[in-house]
């Protein structure tokens, strides 16, 4: 890199500027996890009424629906085998 190019970059700041998208507002950022949160809460109590049939015919053990549908809405999902 060139003396004269390392000045050129650091005097124009549209070659500093980083094409990130900007941060979304606090009231949209709020209601996008009070409905994953609703979504996890509503999976957890379908998952926690599925007969063991239907549990195996998805792939779930009983012993991981029974973990997982006692966990707290606010916590991700974990693998459900």
């Amino acid at each position: 890199m060139s003396h004269l190019s390392r000045h050129r970059t650091a005097a124009d700041p549209v070659a500093l500027a980083t094409s990130a998208t900007p941060r979304p507002p606090l009231v949209r950022r709020i209601a996008t996890t009070l409905a994953i949160w609703r979504e996890r809460s509503a999976a957890r109590r379908h998952l926690a009424v599925m007969d063991a049939r239907s549990l195996r015919d998805v792939g779930i053990s009983q012993a991981a629906a029974t973990y997982e549908g006692n966990k707290p809405f606010w916590y991700p999902f974990g693998t459900l085998r």
